[in-house]
């Protein structure tokens, strides 16, 4: 369902053997890797999720779901860019976030648009044009932190860089430049950790994090599941949650200090993206091959520790692929 965002060679290159079972090229977590309050999410009604959205590559096109009683209903459909969108991201005031690179488009060249879920264009965010950078902008992946600083991975400039609250007038910052092939990019919802896929070889990502205003430090690479981080979601612990490439009806969990899996229902689920929750005590995970969405709640001890507890099955959607959540 994703579409090859490195570079060409990669689908006839890279396979994902590390990822045959569901541990092997994941590091095991460590006992007690780390220690969360408890969840409460398993307590939590399965209406909790009201909305989500999605973003079909095959098209470009964005569909707006409202969700009652576990069953989904379509509200709106729009294709940003004449099909060229990639990334997608949602903020907590329910606007969409997704990147555009296209010579023909009206409004810019390369730029993130904004809409909301109405599909109304409420404002486009240009590329810079970055000192030293080897090729032109062609954005491939957005996020945005609970602050609605706009993070870009930009493909064609090989950089990572940020729109201060999503302003177009404030110089954006640059998170890493020159980081070979600077495809995907996740940021934490407090934005302190930037997880970008580039320069760490494929189906690995390296963390930077914020030592400073307008300042990172990037820390060791560390595997994950899928080929980049387009499909994925990240919480405060660094915990990096995506598909498996090529392993039907399982997830991947992966982090700096270790990385657990785990499995959905019907052993060929095709498992094309995961979003989290505010606070990350629920991950919701869409099988493509089903039309459905799965809602997992946090174990006790964190997503490195267990296998979670399926809340919810929502059914009901059209054409999923990647989704996002308001958080």
């Amino acid at each position: 369902m994703k579409p090859s965002i490195c570079l060409p060679a990669v689908a006839g290159i890279f396979l994902l053997s590390g990822c045959a079972s569901s541990t092997r090229g994941i590091p095991a977590a460590p006992p007690a890797a780390r220690s969360l309050a408890p969840s409460d999410a398993e307590t939590q009604s399965s209406s909790s999720l009201t909305q989500l959205i999605s973003l079909d590559y095959s098209n470009g096109t964005i569909s707006v779901f409202s969700i009652s009683k576990d069953r989904a209903r379509l509200t709106k459909s729009f294709v940003p860019g004449q099909g060229v969108a990639q990334g997608l991201a949602m903020d907590a005031q329910g606007r969409i976030y997704t990147t555009i690179t296209a010579a023909s488009s009206d409004l810019c060249a390369a730029c993130v648009e904004i809409f909301t879920t109405d599909g109304k264009l409420v404002e486009s965010l240009p590329a810079p044009i970055l000192s030293g950078a080897s090729g032109q902008p062609s954005l491939t992946d957005v996020a945005v932190d609970a602050h609605r600083n706009v993070y870009v991975s930009d493909y064609g400039q090989q950089a990572v860089y940020f729109f201060p609250h999503a302003s177009k007038t404030r110089e954006p910052t640059i998170v890493v430049q020159n980081s070979q092939n600077a495809a995907s990019v996740l940021a934490t919802p407090d934005g302190g950790t930037v997880a970008v896929s580039g320069g760490c070889g494929f189906a690995s990502v390296r963390p930077y994090t914020r030592v400073g205003r307008g300042k990172y430090t990037g820390g060791s690479c560390f595997g994950i599941g899928t080929i980049a981080l387009i499909g994925g979601d990240i919480d405060d612990q660094i915990d990096v949650m995506t598909p498996i490439d090529g392993v039907p009806a399982l997830v991947s969990v992966s982090s700096p200090s270790g990385g657990n899996s785990f499995h959905t229902p019907g052993r060929l689920a095709s498992i094309s993206g995961v979003a989290f929750n505010s606070d990350a005590s629920i991950a919701y995970v869409a099988n493509a091959r089903k039309e459905c969405v799965y809602a997992f709640a946090r174990p006790a001890k964190g997503w490195l520790s267990a296998q979670p507890k399926l809340l919810a099955t929502y059914k009901g959607f059209k054409n999923l692929d990647i989704i996002a959540v308001a958080p």
